[in-house]
């Protein structure tokens, strides 16, 4: 039986399965980015109750600045939106990664691993993070997760899917406050981290990235 790791990250007859650590969750145009292509049944979102938490009370600190009630309504607006996201019952496989992953993130590994439990067929889950280093791949050996850098993800997507390019355009014309253009979202993916994303997309949509 193959592993996730011997697989392609993203498969071109399945609806990726993606879950999500706080760290992608919390940058404004990252998690919209993630969630506006769940939206268009591009990938499948899930994420943990301390993943959530974690979000949240970043969300109210001073380098946010968002008042209680508008994080309430975000909050509120994605469990709407993606009412079968949530992933419960992973605590008791945090065990399983002790030793292999920064204690402070054993609840994300066990999360994803309780996701590739759950999911018939074996179908491989990316647990999607910034955080490579402290939920790298060796940790999840023999298991049907795959960690990914958010930048990785999207551009494994993007190079099966040709329908990621619209479904962020119109992302965008929901902006008005600012207002953020194409080159703007490149610029934004560029300096998050996501250069070979951002340049995948800025050429689908016939421009580059600045830089």
């Amino acid at each position: 039986m193959a592993t996730a790791a011997t697989r392609p990250l993203v498969e071109p007859d399945r609806v990726p399965l993606l879950y999500l650590d706080a760290n992608v969750l919390l940058p404004e145009y990252l998690r919209a980015i993630f969630l506006d292509l769940a939206d268009a049944g591009l990938v499948r979102v899930h994420w943990g109750e301390e993943v959530l938490a974690e979000v949240r009370r970043n969300l109210l600190q001073p380098r946010f600045g968002l008042a209680p009630e508008i994080v309430d309504r975000l909050f509120g607006d994605i469990a709407a939106a993606f009412p079968d996201a949530l992933v419960r019952g992973g605590k008791p496989l945090e065990v399983r990664f002790k030793g292999k992953t920064d204690p402070k993130d054993a609840h994300v590994a066990a999360g994803a691993l309780k996701l590739s439990e759950a999911v018939p067929g074996g179908q491989p889950v990316v647990l999607v993070t910034s955080n490579i280093r402290h939920l790298p791949e060796t940790a999840f050996a023999g298991t049907a997760v795959r960690p990914a850098r958010p930048g990785a993800a999207l551009k494994a997507l993007l190079d099966v899917q040709p329908d990621v390019p619209d479904v962020l355009d119109a992302m965008l014309a929901r902006f008005k406050n600012p207002r953020v253009s194409r080159a703007d979202l490149l610029d934004i993916l560029d300096a998050s981290n996501c250069r070979a994303f951002a340049t995948a997309l800025g050429k689908a949509w016939g421009m580059t990235p600045a830089g």
